[in-house]
């Protein structure tokens, strides 16, 4: 949810929509996703017992934050995704878009909120749990003792 504060920070400030700061701009890039991933990792996971895994931290911040850029990229919305700001401001969406569009703020709590988040259920929530549940079994099988 950490890009999505440039829609608070931007109406704060008085950004334009489609500014670099704006909406879907910087925060939305590769290069946000990997800077948040570092500064998370550095921050929260000093403590020796993460030493030799932090790298793995980082990746998995990074690509969990880039994961909220191609999400938007393929919904209805109007505005595309700057993935390659501050170097490059283009606007970019997936060919592919199913996702609709989630209505701000308390109109989320809405009929049209309510058939949004019906279908990021289906669409992202649910196919994201059953991998986590292949992973986790793939996991535990991993790690049972061999009976051999």
């Amino acid at each position: 949810m950490v890009p999505d504060l440039d829609v608070v920070v931007g109406l704060w400030f008085g950004v334009p929509w489609g500014h670099m700061l704006g909406h879907r701009g910087l925060t939305h890039s590769l290069t946000f996703a990997v800077a948040l991933g570092a500064v998370v990792t550095a921050l929260a996971f000093r403590a020796p017992q993460w030493r030799g895994r932090r790298l793995t931290v980082w990746l998995f911040l990074a690509l969990a934050t880039a994961s909220h850029g191609v999400l938007d990229a393929m919904n209805n919305a109007a505005l595309g995704v700057a993935f390659f700001a501050p170097f490059d401001a283009t606007r970019y969406f997936l060919p592919w878009r199913p996702i609709p569009v989630s209505p701000f703020a308390f109109r989320f709590f809405s009929a049209r909120g309510w058939m949004v988040f019906q279908a990021e259920l289906l669409m992202i929530w649910l196919p994201t749990a059953g991998i986590a549940m292949l992973a986790s079994l793939a996991r535990w099988r991993q790690d049972r003792p061999s009976s051999r």
